[in-house]
């Protein structure tokens, strides 16, 4: 819990209501002094049974069922905090509460309220179709109670039920999509092709925003033909609905969006690199990667990558310095370093690039050698030849002494076996500089292949 959440639950456990344990309090009290949470000899049964009651003996069993109730308090707070954070939670548990009593009046009067706030309305998440669906049972069945129900108000519980039910299920149809793809499993979704069937049938569906967002990113993930006009109604359909989704689904939806891209752009659709960098940006701009304070050094690394593909490099500069401060404390100063190194690098500033570069060291295997690997262009495109031998002998050792995974290892293997042979090559010999074009043109894997080819070039 971060601090915030602390001072809440000790409010909580002060409350009467919920807690009327001294002990309870007094041992969460205790835990959050100091660095009791951290330091070993502070966690130590007895000595913390020793704070709570000095002048008894130790009794386990009445610590541990402190320890048990301070559990349970913890336990309600949190899923308090969750229903809080439901826009209708609250609303949906009061309708039943005045159902089961029979309030009529009041209940059709917080129904009446809750349908102004939007709820039984299109523009909501799963989760708000899934307390439209509450309101009209529950209007259901206090009207069935008092003989004043009608059929338009079955007909309204069964409508929203099916629309909820359609939602779910492209939703969790898209997870598995996702999941398969990643994993290599073939889990096939029951009852899909009849709820996809259904939409076809009836389109007027698609004005649910939860139908329609996981309509179109369920399509998209299908291999059986071009789906680039899907991906456009579904990145529509994003832009248009943004404020229905919570954070975190949006989050998921927009992941379906990036690897929609990334895998075009893997196909060499490269007019998806421009798709995929707007979609970083919308992500930025609602906050979906920023996840209790923490962007992650993957994502970092994704959006200034594609920035600096894209030669935004003023936008990237901006997004480098501004983000940092948002990655783990641990990674901050390597991958703030790492990617303005990589944008001066692409903007030609060398001088000021291998400073950087040239400074950074990184647990990150890969990450260190991607470094070196630009220091290796430069040194060599500006000439500094004693510099380019020193360092392809120091990335000769470093492979050698790290364990890197296979493929990569091979990767850098080439690569500094070729960049080797281009140092060493004579440029008047046409007979060798074309036998090693062949080479460079063939061998596999070499990620560095269109640089060394153009270094051929300028021979």
């Amino acid at each position: 819990m971060d601090k915030k959440e602390c001072r809440d639950f000790a409010k909580w456990l002060a409350s009467p209501f919920f807690n009327q344990r001294q002990d309870v309090v007094d041992l969460f009290q205790y835990l959050m002094a100091a660095d009791h949470l951290e330091t070993e000899k502070f966690l130590e049964k007895e000595r913390i049974y020793k704070k709570l009651f000095p002048k008894a003996a130790y009794d386990d069993a009445k610590f541990r069922q402190i320890v048990h109730f301070l559990y349970k308090q913890l336990e309600q707070y949190l899923a308090y905090q969750e229903i809080q954070d439901d826009k209708f939670a609250f609303s949906s548990a009061y309708l039943k509460a005045l159902r089961r009593r029979k309030v009529v009046n009041v209940f059709l009067s917080k129904q009446r309220q809750l349908e102004k706030e939007g709820l039984g309305g299109i523009a909501l998440d799963a989760q708000g179709l899934e307390h439209s669906f509450t309101l009209a049972a529950e209007t259901y069945t206090l009207l069935l109670g008092i003989n004043k129900t009608k059929d338009e108000h079955l007909l309204g519980s069964i409508e929203s039920f099916d629309v909820k039910f359609m939602a779910d299920k492209l939703k969790h149809a898209c997870l598995e999509a996702s999941h398969n793809k990643v994993f290599k499993t073939n889990f096939q979704s029951k009852f899909i092709d009849e709820v996809l069937a259904m939409i076809n049938s009836e389109p007027e569906l698609l004005r649910f925003p939860a139908i329609a967002v996981y309509y179109y990113g369920y399509l998209i993930q299908q291999k059986d033909q071009d789906r680039d006009a899907d991906y456009f109604l579904f990145r529509h359909t994003i832009r248009e609905y943004t404020h229905v989704f919570s954070t975190s689904e949006l989050k998921d939806i927009y992941l379906i969006a990036l690897n929609y891209c990334i895998e075009r752009t893997n196909k060499g659709t490269f007019s998806f690199i421009r798709e995929l960098f707007d979609i970083y940006k919308e992500c930025l701009q609602t906050g979906v990667f920023i996840q209790n304070g923490v962007l992650s050094s993957v994502t970092y690394m994704n959006i200034a990558s594609a920035g600096i593909r894209l030669k935004e490099f003023g936008w990237t500069k901006e997004f480098i310095d501004t983000y940092a401060p948002y990655l783990e404390p641990g990674n901050r100063e390597n991958y703030h370093q790492y990617n303005l190194g990589k944008l001066l690098f692409e903007q030609k500033k060398y001088a000021e690039a291998m400073q950087l570069l040239f400074q950074f060291d990184s647990k990150h295997i890969l990450l260190n050698f991607n470094a070196k690997t630009m220091l290796m262009k430069m040194y060599y495109e500006s000439g500094e030849e004693n510099a380019l031998d020193a360092l392809l002998d120091s990335m000769r050792i470093y492979l050698k002494r790290k364990d890197v995974i296979g493929y990569h290892k091979a990767v850098f293997q080439n690569t500094l076996k070729y960049t080797k042979k281009l140092v060493r090559l004579n440029p008047y010999d046409k007979e060798k500089r074309m036998a090693l074009r062949t080479e460079i043109e063939t061998v596999s894997p070499l990620t560095e292949r269109p640089w060394l080819l153009e270094q051929l070039n300028k021979m």
